[in-house]
């Protein structure tokens, strides 16, 4: 008769075997839950992103014929101020918009610093996007939700962060599709076979007109260093503001036109019909853009660069006699110059050039769209050569 092993008792194989046959919780509740509650809150951090910018920028200015220097500086001085002090004293908890969307845990109190941050830098007129706004609402609901539940393994932690701020983005979605204005206008009712050839001049002015913007932030970046710089912080202020006075003056169009993000602007594009103008709208915007990605502003990089490549279509249509329509440029312009804002592989780049085609446009739009997201993913990515600070800005 053997022996039992006497490291070894029946109580603790009985254990061992117990754990091994525990059944693993799976986090697709959890997920579930933090990307419909990211939804809603993102959904409410636009809302409130898009009414603080409506009044500070379009109410309170619309007694005036225009918009006077005083007030365009003003504002713009006071966020960079803002800015400045919330990262210095309350939170530094958010990341450079030149380093894209970055999807991490944040906790309720780290998130109040970031969304202070995030306002005070879209409502001060910021060349910069909502998205990082509905991007932090959802990442710090999947950081509680996981909590909540009793998720603290990395792995899960991640999935539920990351839904959180999936279901937040998707917010974005919401609007345009409810009232129908996603798309840009009528497109044409056939692939025009002959005129694709305009799709790649397109493509090219769209993405380097980014990718020169995002060279300067980056240079912007480096000499800010980590942390807030209040100094840098001002001077690019300064530059956004005469920015959008020199378009004011030059032009007599909206100083709207350069600050902000401009993404709910890129319908009215087609209202400039001189090219001087268009010109002037992708110099300037271009240049508030680069200052305000470097600075330490917090804001998406995205929306201003669809702007700029919005415009640059706009300028396409205007040069070229029989070419695109203006609608067909808009959305070539759109799709060069996300795909020039951030890096992805070639596959994504075309699956991205087919949805905005089809969504903003018609199926007729989809075969310009992917010839400029070939050419944009072509383009090499400048900025991202040089560089800068692990927290930038």
């Amino acid at each position: 008769m053997t022996s039992p092993d006497p490291g070894r008792s029946p109580a603790s194989g009985s254990s061992a075997a117990g754990t091994a046959d525990a059944p693993v919780r799976r986090p697709l509740p959890a997920m579930l839950v933090a990307g419909v509650v990211g939804l809603v809150l993102g959904y409410v951090a636009l809302l409130l992103v898009n009414a603080g910018i409506g009044l500070i920028w379009e109410d309170i200015p619309a007694s005036w014929e225009t918009m006077p220097a005083w007030y365009i500086v003003g504002v713009l001085l006071l966020a960079a101020v803002l800015v400045y002090v919330i990262r210095r004293f309350i939170g530094d908890t958010g990341h450079s918009p030149i380093g894209g969307i970055t999807v991490s845990p944040l906790t309720p109190r780290d998130y109040v610093a970031a969304i202070l941050a995030i306002l005070a830098s879209l409502w001060g007129g910021v060349v910069l996007g909502p998205e990082v706004a509905l991007v932090a609402t959802g990442s710090m609901v999947g950081t509680v939700t996981a909590k909540a539940m009793g998720f603290t393994d990395a792995a899960s932690l991640k999935k539920i962060v990351g839904f959180g701020a999936l279901g937040a983005i998707l917010a974005l979605l919401v609007g345009p599709i409810l009232s129908g204005s996603v798309q840009l206008g009528t497109s044409p009712t056939a692939i025009e076979v002959e005129q694709l050839a305009w799709a790649i001049p397109l493509a090219i002015i769209a993405s380097v007109a980014v990718t020169v913007s995002r060279l300067v932030a980056a240079l912007v970046a480096r000499a800010a260093g980590n942390g807030p710089h209040l100094v840098i912080l001002i001077v690019a202020a300064l530059i956004v503001a005469v920015s959008g006075l020199l378009l004011q003056f030059w032009t007599g169009e909206s100083v709207l036109f350069i600050i902000t993000s401009g993404e709910e602007l890129i319908t009215e594009l087609p209202t400039i019909t001189a090219v001087s103008t268009a010109v002037a709208v992708i110099v300037l915007k271009s240049i508030a853009y680069a200052v305000s990605l470097g600075a330490g502003y917090r804001g998406g990089p995205f929306f201003p660069g669809m702007f700029v490549g919005a415009a640059s279509g706009l300028l396409i249509s205007l040069l070229i006699p029989n070419g695109p329509s203006v609608e067909a440029a808009l959305v070539v312009g759109v799709v060069a110059a996300t795909i020039a804002c951030a890096p992805m592989k070639w596959p994504v780049a075309i699956i991205l050039g087919v949805v905005i085609g089809f969504v903003m446009g018609t199926w007729t739009l989809v075969p310009a769209a992917v010839i400029g997201a070939v050419v944009a993913r072509a383009i090499p990515r400048w900025g991202d050569r040089v560089t800068v600070p692990a927290h930038a800005g």
